[in-house]
């Protein structure tokens, strides 16, 4: 019955438009005060006890590397880089727009960002060369979710802490996972491409000098990856360290090699990266009130108890965890929502022998879909505002995209050494 009260508390909350941070943290305070004596001194050390995580610190920097790299000319070189890659493939154009979201979701760890600026960039060739706007539309839409998918995510690192893991090791996770799901959607459009007949009139012929001219003039964007994931893998940077690193190559190329980043625009972007940030760390205290609340009435053992009785095996687990995590993704914050479903999906996964760095990275690739699932995708509304497209355009346009993340999601849950591999092999085996 405390359950069922403190849920319906929450949806009443959310239900009548409170924002998500004070709803958790109201429906947290409220557990505490009705079914427990303690003091309320103890939701104060709470909240500041959720943020006292050094890995924290590495979001602004990402979200600010994200920036920088938008506004100078790094993010449109990679782009240009990709394009020159596949433009002699059917639907090159459209399978540049995938391979464009996962190289900016590696940069900008936001998917919102990555839709505003890969869809501002290609969306008037697509129209130009004549795909068909539910195609175009559902795709990029659709790759934007790699914003959330492809390491450095900010929806991992609150995941992973959230969950007592290691940042580096759920990075590492994410690698197979994010190219399986570029290579599927790739596939997609190659294929509706050919099919069709789409999108001919944009192919060139395989270029490889201009190839190499568009790698040598991506050659900085490219090294500021490269630093990033070698720093941390060779144990050279912790995940903060390397955030740091990362954030200040970026300002240096943009400032003074590529000359973009002036002192005015600079202190938008700071000003900008901390107001994103100061959100998202409002939001993982609120929840956290929540989290220790559910933590300390015991209702993750509860829920085991329970489940232990219907849930026969860990496949059963891993379907229901699935259709749970696409739910409640479609209507609540990715962060509120691991800071409420990690604390119990996480013992019951324990008991069926998952790896809890695959458990990690279901749940971000899961909610990150819930990014485009109507009717509260976040992404649908993004993407009908810069296409000015209607609402029930951009749903029915995903459909297809949808179905691909929703397969993909599933063979990934049940071959976990997609996740495991890369992290045994360049970390160890725990």
């Amino acid at each position: 019955m405390e359950t069922l009260i403190i849920l319906a508390i929450l949806l009443f909350l959310l239900f009548i438009r409170i924002p998500v941070y004070i709803s958790l943290f109201l429906t947290g305070l409220l557990g505490l005060i009705i079914f427990t004596d303690l003091e309320l001194i103890f939701v104060a050390q709470t909240m500041v006890k959720k943020l006292d995580n050094f890995s924290l610190l590495a979001i602004p920097f990402f979200i600010l590397l994200g920036a920088v790299m938008v506004h100078g000319q790094s993010a449109n070189r990679m782009i240009h880089l990709a394009r020159k890659a596949v433009s002699f493939l059917p639907g090159g154009l459209a399978i540049t727009g995938v391979i464009s979201s996962g190289v900016f979701g590696a940069i900008s760890g936001s998917s919102i960002s990555t839709l505003v600026t890969i869809g501002s960039v290609l969306f008037p060739h697509l129209d130009k060369y004549k795909y068909p706007r539910n195609f175009s539309i559902g795709l990029l839409t659709s790759s934007a979710i790699l914003g959330v998918i492809v390491p450095p995510s900010i929806i991992m690192i609150i995941c992973a802490l959230t969950a007592g893991q290691s940042v580096v090791r759920l990075f590492a996770a994410g690698y197979l996972p994010s190219l399986l799901i570029v290579a599927g959607l790739c596939l997609y459009a190659y294929v509706v491409s050919a099919w069709k007949g789409l999108g001919r009139t944009a192919m060139e012929p395989f270029d490889g000098k201009g190839l190499m001219k568009a790698l040598k003039d991506a050659f900085f964007p490219c090294l500021v990856i490269v630093v990033l994931f070698a720093g941390i893998y060779t144990g050279a940077f912790t995940i903060t360290e390397a955030s740091v690193v990362s954030c200040v190559m970026a300002i240096f190329i943009e400032a003074f090699i590529y000359r973009t980043l002036s002192p005015g625009a600079f202190y938008k972007m700071l000003v900008s990266s901390g107001i994103i940030s100061g959100a998202l760390v409002i939001t993982v205290s609120g929840a956290g009130v929540l989290a220790e609340y559910i933590t300390i009435q015991g209702i993750p053992q509860r829920i085991l108890d329970v489940s232990l009785q219907y849930i026969p095996n860990v496949w059963v687990f891993l379907i229901f965890t699935n259709l749970l995590l696409l739910l409640v993704g479609t209507f609540l914050d990715p962060i509120g929502a691991i800071m409420i479903l990690v604390p119990i999906l996480m013992p019951i996964s324990d008991s069926f022998g998952i790896d809890p760095i695959h458990l990690c990275l279901l749940i971000s690739v899961a909610l990150g879909i819930g990014y485009i699932t109507p009717p509260l995708g976040l992404l649908l509304y993004t993407a009908s505002a810069i296409t000015k497209t209607d609402f029930v355009f951009v749903s029915r346009a995903i459909m297809p995209t949808l179905l691909v993340y929703i397969i993909l999601l599933f063979l990934i849950s049940f071959f976990p050494a997609l996740s495991t591999a890369v992290p045994n092999l360049l970390l160890g085996k725990v």
